[in-house]
């Protein structure tokens, strides 16, 4: 299998998958449009090892054109790990925002907090 048409067979396999993880951990659309092009990013920076394991197929437990189950972990390992460093990334800058404004939090339009009756004196 050639190096394009592995790469199409990878993305027709994954791609809901990886968008699955993204938007199962919370992530908004664009988010997880982001974190599944990561992933892919990361797949084609490790290209050659990608390649490698995939044409080390094991045909007792593969068809000769699938990619080999190493492959299939490492891309859904990739996407776990893309989806945990877009959260951990989030809520850093959730934390360095929270006072950019002179130590003032607003609050989002019609929002109000559970005991906002009014202030008390």
């Amino acid at each position: 299998m050639s190096g394009d048409e592995l790469w199409d067979v990878l993305v027709d396999e994954h791609m809901d998958s990886i968008w699955g993880i993204a938007t199962t951990a919370g992530l908004e659309r664009t988010e997880a449009a982001v974190v599944s092009q990561l992933t892919w990013l990361r797949m084609a920076e490790r290209w050659p090892t990608v390649r490698a394991l995939a044409n080390a197929k094991d045909p007792a437990r593969h068809p000769v054109e699938q990619p080999t189950t190493q492959v299939d972990e490492w891309i859904l390992h990739t996407a776990r790990s893309e989806v945990d460093a877009w959260v951990r990334d989030e809520q850093r800058r959730g934390r360095e925002s929270l006072f950019a404004d002179g130590g003032v939090v607003r609050l989002a339009p019609g929002f109000a907090p559970a005991d906002s009756a009014g202030p008390t004196r």
